[in-house]
């Protein structure tokens, strides 16, 4: 049996050794503050090592403490935030940290449960959280953690369905040694990420070798079963670039994607409509303005979520009309520059740079 306590012994033994020689240097492994590591754990949801490493230094300069951070207005919050997306995740942290001061004084809960319990945090972080800040005997099992004992246990199964998961979740507690969870979660992590995968498997360097039932398969990149590759959908949009004299309008997002942030007002083009009377189109029905079309700016292309946008800047000049908003909470006329301190989504400070560097460099539009 590869799952008896024999077999898990060996397991632990081999992982650890490993992990001690191997580990990686990263910054949140310099202390034991539960803060950090809850800043560290909320940064790495959807988002690679090496791009969570510059914001995490970043966000404890600016709020090093908990206290810092619920006592700070969420536009600040998302300023330090901008250009790593997935801001639902910013502004849950400002929200557990509000919480964690008004209902424990600023201790963040060492409890799984009770982490279960605040805003973003769901099984991984808080097992992260319990077992490497608090030391508690708790899994913590994301999406790499789950290839990792997959293969181990030579487990097939969907890795996203309820039955595979409490099976999985399972073993892994059966697995954690008595002391040192946190260590143990963190090398599952670390030889995930460097040995283990997902094509290519360096299955001849990994310590966990001689007992994993994918790798003496001779197939291990078949665990667990392969998730359908992702169906992108096209999607095209405008940004509306309206000037007044020398000031940009631009609107703060009060639902939908990247709420709370500012951005040059967008929306999707009907179709067959072109860009220009698409920009005219929508900053009548989403701003209230009757604005002049004159140009095409650039086209810029991100994804979001499930979507491929490819979006159009389009520079307008405001005409007549007062702000009437629809799907935004605020909007002001700024200077470029004071645009440019407002928290923005990525595509957003892509296109303040190209305005920036247009207006730098007295680059003329491309005039229709």
């Amino acid at each position: 049996m590869r799952d008896d306590e024999g077999w898990r012994q060996q397991v632990r033994q081999r992982l650890l050794a490993w992990f001690e020689k191997h580990r990686r240097n990263l910054p949140w492994r310099q202390t034991r503050d539960p803060y950090a590591i809850l800043v560290s754990e909320i940064l790495l949801q959807q988002t690679t090592v090496e791009a969570a490493r510059p914001y995490f230094e970043r966000f404890l300069q600016r709020f090093p403490t908990i206290h810092d951070l619920a006592r700070a207005s969420l536009e600040e919050v998302l300023q330090v935030w901008a250009g790593i997306g997935y801001y639902a995740r910013a502004r849950n942290l400002h929200e557990a940290a509000k919480r964690i001061v008004e209902k424990f004084g600023g201790q963040i809960p060492s409890d799984f449960e009770t982490l279960l319990q605040l805003p973003g945090i769901g099984r991984y972080t808080a097992g992260a959280i319990a077992s490497i800040a608090f030391g508690k005997r708790v899994p913590a099992l994301d999406t790499n953690a789950i290839r990792v004992l997959s293969r181990l246990l030579g487990w097939q199964g969907d890795p996203k369905s309820a039955t595979f998961q409490k099976r999985l979740w399972d073993e892994a507690m059966a697995l954690l040694p008595d002391e040192a969870s946190g260590e143990f979660n963190q090398a599952l992590m670390d030889l995930a990420a460097l040995i283990c995968l997902p094509e290519a498997p360096k299955c001849a360097a990994c310590p966990l070798q001689p007992l994993c039932a994918a790798a003496a398969s001779g197939v291990p990149e078949q665990f667990p079963k392969l998730p359908q590759k992702r169906q992108w959908r096209e999607r095209r949009e405008v940004a509306c670039v309206i000037w007044r004299d020398e000031c940009l309008l631009v609107a703060q997002r009060g639902e939908g994607w990247w709420q709370g942030l500012w951005e040059c007002p967008r929306g999707e083009m009907l179709p067959d409509e072109s860009p220009l009377s698409a920009a005219e189109r929508l900053a009548h029905e989403r701003l209230g303005l009757t604005v002049t079309a004159q140009a095409i700016l650039t086209t810029l292309t991100h994804t979001v979520t499930v979507h491929r946008i490819a979006l159009t800047a389009v520079e307008c000049r405001y005409r007549s009309g007062e702000l009437r908003l629809q799907g935004y909470r605020d909007a002001r006329w700024l200077s470029l520059e004071e645009a440019q301190k407002l928290p923005a989504p990525s595509p957003q400070a892509e296109l303040l740079a190209f305005l920036t560097h247009q207006q730098r460099f007295g680059r003329q539009a491309r005039l229709f």
